[in-house]
């Protein structure tokens, strides 16, 4: 017994010294935190709904009144720790440093757990409701009418947040005056939901499994690993110290279950939570963000599932002051390019403070209008907008080649059902993720067309479309369409890709954004396959599936105009 005893004592032991060093590590994590004074009240919606926010001064104050920040969230503004709360610094919260920065350079940020999340009353049935976009002028106006504001205020954000600032934008307040927006879909069906009308399982039920345990106050797997050792929950508000007000609410909440409402949504008009995918996110309120009078400015990323997607049509939609195209995974923090990582590839969050300095602050020159970065080069380029493109086409041709004339071609593809990109590719790095999808050479599963090396540099930027005649064996198939490229040593890397449920003959497939340059003596390919089982949707849902390829059919690449 008194050995047992012994063991239990240490195996104790042991959980405390983890538990506190989980604690160090969070803490270490953090750079040296700037002195704010944090509140936190809840706010009364226009129905009545209570929000619970954080409200994040600079200490001492630079003026009586400073420009503030809002970010609106449903993965928890702020957290409940094992440890009492740190005092005079801003409180900890699964987001990057942006909010310390921001109050480093004489902002106040404003932190609000959307309704029916956190510690907020209310429902939330799926993301971006018409409530809780309402919800964000209710927030603005309160934000204006307080007396540590001085009538400015910003929105920003990484993701869900990003697009909850996106949404902000349909305000007439014209207190709300700059914009952030960063890693978002446009359009949510064909970003994230459905592409090409397969369904990304794969994000969807992870995610969606995540949230619905935020929202029973339970630590969600995508926070970094110390936060599931420290966090006890979201962080209450003010007067609600034990908790008693919190248990309240989500003893009273209804858990959406986010997978199941779009296990069969592949169309516009299908219903997500009662409501057509269509009518849900950014693109559904296009016609009121074309009207803002906010400067808005929107980044996303060409490997970060479709987010430079996003910034394409977002710009064709509405008025944007900037618009970057970057390297990055979701979160930013590094290089996602499929020839490695590069010196100045990641974000930079002083860049996210300059924006507002801009455009709230009017303290900072001005930046470039368009920017992007181009891989194989590994370097950014910028200017009043984007290159001017002419489409050049490729033809898959019999025998497995890609060539610039018209060709013949007669190839069938055997549908490999255990083809795959990986479990590190674009569609889940929102998972916090890195992006690595190997090398293509060893993949399974494709049907490939190589260029013989190119004999001048290759430059493109735009969305790649591929046109072929298909002929399936059956009903319904997906076609997945990827371009990838060699240097002139290394690996085959993927370049960008596309996916479509087609049911045969003329069939187009629409590859994501890409910039790239690609030197003499560099190789270019098509592969073609039928699966991507780690991430889609099997079509057919059971079954062999057999695929016959045949002339016309090419690829068309936009190239740079010298």
């Amino acid at each position: 017994m008194k050995r047992v005893l012994k063991i239990v004592g240490v195996v104790f032991g042991v959980l405390v010294a983890l538990v506190a060093i989980a604690a160090g590590v969070l803490m270490a994590v953090q750079p040296e935190r700037p002195k704010a004074r944090v509140s936190r009240p809840q706010v009364a919606m226009r129905d009545g709904v209570k929000l619970a926010v954080d409200v994040i001064l600079p200490e001492p104050m630079p003026a009586e009144r400073v420009p503030v920040v809002l970010f609106q969230t449903r993965y928890w503004r702020s957290f409940a720790t094992r440890f009492p709360d740190q005092p005079g610094v801003p409180p900890i919260g699964p987001r990057d440093a942006s909010v310390d920065r921001l109050v480093a350079a004489g902002y106040g940020v404003v932190i609000a757990d959307v309704r029916g999340t956190g510690a907020s009353e209310g429902t939330w049935p799926r993301p971006w409701s018409d409530d809780e976009v309402a919800d964000a002028s209710d927030l603005i106006a309160w934000i204006a009418a307080q007396p540590f504001c001085d009538g400015r205020v910003g929105a920003t954000g990484v993701s869900y947040e990003g697009t909850t600032a996106l949404l902000s934008a349909t305000t007439t307040n014209p207190a709300l005056r700059a914009v952030l927006v960063r890693e978002v879909e446009w359009d949510l069906l064909d970003e994230l939901i459905a592409p090409g009308g397969v369904r990304n399982t794969s994000f969807v039920a992870a995610w969606g499994k995540d949230v619905a345990g935020l929202d029973r106050n339970q630590v969600a797997a995508f926070f970094p690993a110390p936060a599931r050792y420290v966090v006890t929950g979201v962080h209450p508000v003010d007067g609600d110290e034990k908790g008693l007000g919190l248990a309240g609410i989500l003893g009273a909440r209804r858990v959406a279950d986010v997978a199941g409402a779009v296990v069969d949504v592949r169309g516009p008009s299908d219903l997500f939570a009662g409501v057509p995918i269509a009518k849900v996110g950014p693109a559904a309120h296009a016609e009121r963000l074309a009207k803002t009078k906010a400067a808005v400015g929107l980044w996303g990323s060409f490997w970060d599932g479709a987010t430079a997607d996003a910034v394409s049509r977002a710009d064709r939609a509405m008025p944007l002051v900037e618009a970057v195209m970057g390297p990055w995974t979701h979160e930013g923090n590094e290089s996602a390019s499929p020839f490695g990582p590069r010196a100045g590839a990641a974000v930079n969050i002083d860049d996210v403070v300059a924006f507002f300095d801009r455009h709230l602050k009017g303290a900072a020159p001005p930046a470039p209008k368009r920017r992007y970065w181009v891989a194989g080069a590994e370097v950014w380029r910028e200017g009043d907008a984007w290159p001017t493109t002419r489409p050049a086409t490729y033809s898959l041709a019999s025998g497995g080649k890609l060539v610039r004339d018209a060709a013949p071609l007669e190839a069938r593809l055997d549908v490999d059902f255990q083809a795959t990109t990986g479990t590190k590719n674009r569609w889940v790095t929102g998972l916090l993720r890195p992006v690595d999808t190997g090398d293509r050479a060893k993949a399974r599963g494709l049907s490939s067309f190589d260029h013989a090396a190119l004999t001048d540099t290759l430059s493109v930027f735009g969305a790649p479309v591929l046109r072929c005649q298909v002929t399936p064996d059956g009903d319904e198939s997906a076609l997945f369409a990827y371009l990838e490229a060699k240097l002139a040593e290394g690996p085959m890397r993927l370049l960008t890709e596309g996916v479509a449920r087609i049911r045969g003959g003329a069939v187009e497939v629409r590859l994501r954004p890409i910039a790239f340059e690609l030197p003499r003596g560099s190789s270019l390919r098509v592969s073609l396959a039928g699966a991507d089982a780690d991430t889609f949707e099997r079509v057919p849902a059971e079954g062999p599936r057999s695929m016959v390829f045949s002339a016309p059919c090419a690829i068309e690449l936009p190239v740079v105009v010298p």
